[in-house]
């Protein structure tokens, strides 16, 4: 097995946010799960900085053993295959697995050498919750996962079944009348795989998680947008739970997703009316041994999509307004005490629109910046 050099270490917090990380790190260290959350636009390039110096923190500092993104279930399932078989894996598949919303990102940029690093030497565990296939630059789970799937299919059948699938994927004339036969042929598959007699069970279970998972993103197809939210959040939370039951050693996890997931319930306002989304599942599971954590900003910038637009302007009577009242710091970490005395307050912690909450009930905790930017954006791993 190759070791890579044990002292790669991350790029610093920016300038004034050194005593925020700090008391973060003191607020979550002796949870069992942070689930770190942002913006649902995936475009604060501040937050991620911080983000991956508080993971750095945490796995350095309070034993944190696992690191789990809203990203490819299925590529992260495969990169922990080729270590545990002791294959070479790259920062590259890292970044892929993880997917465009971060890896292009200069602020993201440093976590992964990190990352893999500690996952080579043991470390750490890595893992993905994201049962959407079709995500730019993952050849695995677009191309061999399927190809590998369907292969144990007679033909013509195998052929029939990996081309709708392959339309599924890249969204090429597939209609939502295919999906009946996508779940056939991975009923059929299901079946070749649970009858496998080969005592390789690690193997065989992972490949039968990945059917299963692929099944749960097929059957949203026909759900309304609101329905849809719930389900794949639910879909997230069954490959979280996989991902432990694997992870007999393992007793503490880092959840790296948008807050509108990592919330204690659901954003009333982001089409899950019944407010069961991930976080929810978690808090029911895990209560005071979890945390949940959202991010802020008095002003800035921020990116959507290509675009990068201004931070909308604070209501004076906002928690972001409030927080940086009177004061020359840069950042602050409200923790749960403080965050329930605000009670109902606007904040824009679920995206970059301020809406009155009794934020409490949403978050464990939140970190606000003075000023936010859009990340820097590289057009290469």
């Amino acid at each position: 097995m190759v070791f890579l050099d044990p002292t790669i270490s991350l790029a610093q917090s920016e300038s004034g946010d050194n005593a925020a990380l700090n008391a973060t790190v003191h607020a979550v260290c002796g949870r069992e799960v942070v689930m770190i959350g942002e913006s649902a636009t995936h475009g604060d390039g501040h937050t991620e900085s911080f983000k991956v110096a508080l993971v750095e923190r945490l796995v350095n500092d309070c034993g944190f053993d696992s690191v789990f993104f809203e990203a490819s279930h299925y590529e992260f399932i495969n990169i922990s295959r080729q270590l545990r078989l002791s294959k070479a894996v790259t920062a590259d598949q890292v970044s892929d697995a993880i997917g465009g919303l971060w890896k292009f990102d200069e602020e993201f940029k440093p976590l992964v050498p990190f990352l893999l690093n500690k996952a080579i030497n043991g470390t750490i565990s890595l893992g993905g919750l994201d049962d959407q296939l079709g995500q730019l630059g993952q050849d695995y789970s677009n191309v061999t996962l399927l190809n590998n799937l369907t292969m144990v299919l007679p033909k013509p059948e195998s052929q029939e079944c990996n081309d709708v699938l392959h339309r599924r994927v890249y969204s090429e004339g597939y209609t939502e009348a295919d999906g009946p036969k996508v779940l056939t042929c991975l009923a059929e598959i299901r079946r070749y795989y649970a009858s496998d007699g080969s005592k390789d069970r690690v193997n065989i279970d992972e490949w039968l998680e990945m059917i299963d998972a692929i099944g749960r993103w097929i059957k949203r197809d026909g759900f309304s947008t609101g329905d849809q939210i719930v389900a794949r959040d639910r879909s997230m939370f069954q490959d979280f739970q996989w991902l432990r039951q694997q992870q007999p050693k393992r007793h503490k996890a880092i959840l790296w997703m948008a807050t509108v997931h990592a919330a204690k319930k659901g954003d009333p306002s982001w089409g899950d009316r019944t407010g069961a989304n991930f976080g929810s599942l978690m808090h029911q599971q895990y209560g005071a041994r979890g945390f949940s954590l959202g991010f802020s900003a008095l002003e800035g910038t921020y990116r959507q999509g290509r675009e990068t637009h201004e931070q909308p302007v604070a209501p004076v009577d906002s928690l972001e307004a409030r927080t940086f009242l009177n004061t020359n710091a840069e950042a602050f970490f409200i923790g749960p005490e403080q965050l329930s005395s605000f009670g109902t307050i606007p904040a824009a912690i679920f995206s970059h629109s301020y809406k009155a909450r009794p934020w409490i009930e949403y978050v464990d905790g939140v970190v606000i910046f003075r000023k936010e930017h859009a990340p820097i954006r590289s057009s290469r791993n």
